[in-house]
């Protein structure tokens, strides 16, 4: 007899299957039992995968996991690609340590042909510029320079409350001419609540072999994160995410809140401001906090965020945002 499961039927079991409460429950514990000793490995590399790339999420402390949508959840949660309209494009400017920069550019759409599947594309690279080289002698040496960057490619689809997302990406680093490159899987599960305004988000981020290095290989920050996203009234939201650093063996958590001074998601033009307090192994008071604003119009998303950290400075992000 013939098999008369089709991959469509398959998908929709997996969804379902993931989708159980006794998953979330098992994500949930893994992600707010700091003291659980997951990994003997030793602490990870490729720093830059941590940095935010969209100023929204970045104001708010990076809380993302339920709330990230469109083009910029490729970072935080591919599930929520599925949130995209026909297409939709992002640029993002992050001034960073130490006079280096950290960019993000992206773009999605709707899959041409397909039954509601999203697809999205994402680059993100931080430059570190021209450094001074040392001799052991302390005498100078000349200079070098060294970089980090990963494409990403990443699909979603919405199945009623759940949205079920993926994403690969191709990871390279490179100090003083010095390559190692690598690959990494991420994915995400979001759903809304029926009948209420809460919406709850789970994703496994930078799973992969990590970095290696002629010899060498470093381990890639392996995450599990969960979010909750709830909007109490209209034009207010309410952000919490908790994010396990598997191979770090921390957990960090973020708590962020939107405020709509008019406007709201589904408006052609606003005005929104945002802040946020995180906490987690080694954090200082001076970078517990961040902060910023986002204006919408003409479908044109323009946000801004800044956090501080004591004698570090600054960091400070823009990201511009249009759908189509």
């Amino acid at each position: 007899m013939k098999n008369k499961n089709t991959p469509h039927d398959t998908l929709n079991k997996a969804v379902y299957l993931l989708s159980r409460p006794w998953v979330l429950t098992l994500l949930l514990l893994l992600v707010l039992i700091p003291s659980a000793k997951i990994s003997e490995a030793l602490e990870s590399g490729a720093e830059f995968l941590r940095i935010d790339t969209d100023a929204r999420a970045g104001a708010m402390s990076s809380a993302g996991a339920a709330s990230a949508m469109g083009i910029s959840a490729i970072f935080y949660n591919p599930a929520g690609l599925a949130s995209m309209g026909k297409g939709e494009a992002a640029l993002s400017h992050s001034a960073w340590y130490l006079g280096s920069a950290h960019d993000f550019v992206g773009a999605g759409f709707t899959m041409p042909g397909s039954t509601g599947w999203k697809m999205g594309l994402g680059f993100t690279r931080l430059s570190s510029g021209s450094m001074e080289g040392r001799t052991a002698s302390r005498s100078k040496a000349g200079g070098y320079s060294a970089y980090d960057q990963a494409a990403s490619i990443g699909l979603a689809r919405q199945y009623g409350l759940y949205s079920v997302g993926g994403a690969v990406k191709y990871i390279e680093s490179s100090i003083a001419g010095v390559k190692g490159t690598g690959y990494a899987v991420d994915m995400g599960l979001k759903r809304g609540i029926r009948g209420v305004p809460v919406s709850v988000g789970v994703a496994v981020q930078n799973l992969g072999p990590g970095i290696k290095y002629i010899s060498q290989r470093d381990q890639l920050p392996l995450s599990v994160s969960a979010g909750v996203m709830f909007m109490p009234v209209a034009g207010f939201m309410l952000n919490f995410d908790a994010r396990r650093y598997v191979y770090d063996k921390y957990t960090a958590y973020g708590l962020g809140t939107e405020y709509a001074l008019f406007g709201g998601p589904g408006s052609m033009s606003g005005l929104s401001l945002r802040g946020g307090v995180n906490g987690g192994a080694g954090q200082t008071a001076a970078g517990a906090f961040s902060a910023g604003a986002g204006i919408k119009l003409m479908n044109a998303d323009l946000d801004y965020a800044m956090s501080p950290e004591g004698k570090l400075g600054n960091t400070q992000r823009i990201t511009l945002k249009k759908k189509f």
